[in-house]
């Protein structure tokens, strides 16, 4: 047996890290030794590609995926027929002290041609590796130094006007959809799902709620839709631009009901209530946000001092428990 190692430091977290290596469709972006791979990165299937070192002739690989544990490692295992040669790559990310990463990048050689083609491998294949590992570096900590747009309302600067009620329009340049909201909002929030209406460039959408009963439409509510009428809270946007404008709950049991759903910063009379947190981040990458791209998302809803949570806030994950407790000893 041969073991193979070299090892870098990144200044990138360990998920940036991993994102960039398991995101083998980007390989020929940044990778110069694997600069094609193609499969699924999951434990048990194949993935095949071209492995590119010096002095050697370029060739084509099929590994199989033998062990992944995100953010922290990643094996595959190439084995020759008979027995005669295999190879085990391992990726091992150890997080530091300093929020950046330890590669340890290895690959471990067995079989009777282990020996005869250890030559090769420690000079050609090593110098191969160093250039991966700098290559990710270089890449990691790239992505890591973006700039997240999170929504245009954190550079705003929050104000609660006493009476709280705010007047809100759609993005029609003519004849917009126009709202009255008579109450202060309460629970202002990021939301990175997939079904709240975000502007344009925005990873977030900005949702708040108030009293039911409290919205009133007055203008154009003949432009109004419902964006699906199979969801339990009711959103309605406009026809022409596609802003949603509030959002109902019928459902008497919906842990939501009693609440109508607006979008503050669609005020046009200056309300800017402060953002409470950040609900559902984790759904960016679902919704087209790269997973590449979520660390900076993380740092830029850390240096707004908004608090991050992959679903809701824990007050209102809370109350939605509470409120299944309450259906169910009603039921009982």
């Amino acid at each position: 047996m041969r073991l193979l190692e070299t090892e870098i430091v990144i200044d990138a977290p360990p998920q940036t890290v991993w994102a960039v290596l398991d995101d083998i469709e980007c390989y020929p972006e940044w990778n110069p030794a694997l600069p094609a791979l193609r499969g699924r990165t999951t434990v048990g299937q194949k993935v095949t590609g071209t492995l590119r070192q010096p002095n050697v002739p370029e060739r084509e690989v099929n590994p199989t995926i033998t062990r992944i544990v995100g953010a922290r490692e990643l094996r595959w295992l190439s084995q020759a027929p008979g027995g005669v040669f295999s190879a085990e790559h391992i990726f091992i990310l150890e997080p530091n002290a300093n929020g950046g990463t330890r590669v340890r990048h290895n690959e471990i050689f067995d079989g009777p041609m282990a020996d005869e083609r250890w030559p090769s491998i420690d000079t050609n294949l090593r110098t191969a590796y160093h250039a991966l590992n700098h290559a990710l570096k270089a890449r990691a900590e790239a992505l890591r130094g973006e700039t997240a747009l999170l929504h245009p309302a954190v550079d705003r600067d929050a104000s609660a006007p006493p009476a709280g009620a705010f007047t809100a329009r759609c993005g029609c340049a003519s004849e917009p959809v126009e709202i009255e909201v008579n109450q202060a909002v309460a629970h202002n929030h990021l939301c990175g799902c997939s079904k709240c209406w975000k502007p344009a460039g925005a990873a977030f959408a900005q949702i708040a709620v108030v009293p039911a009963g409290s919205v009133s439409v007055v203008a154009r509510r003949d432009k109004l839709e419902a964006v699906d009428a199979t969801q339990k809270i009711e959103r309605q946007r406009c026809k022409a631009c596609a802003t949603h404008l509030v959002g109902t709950v019928s459902d008497p049991d919906h842990h939501f009901y009693g609440l109508e759903f607006v979008h503050p910063e669609l005020a046009i009379d200056g309300y800017k209530p402060k953002i409470e947190f950040a609900a559902f981040v984790s759904s960016l990458v679902e919704t087209g946000t790269p997973a590449t791209g979520m660390a900076s998302v993380r740092a830029a809803l850390g240096h707004a001092a908004i608090p991050a949570y992959d679903a809701f806030s824990p007050e209102l994950m809370d109350i939605i428990a509470w409120h299944k407790v309450k259906l169910a000893k009603a039921a009982a």
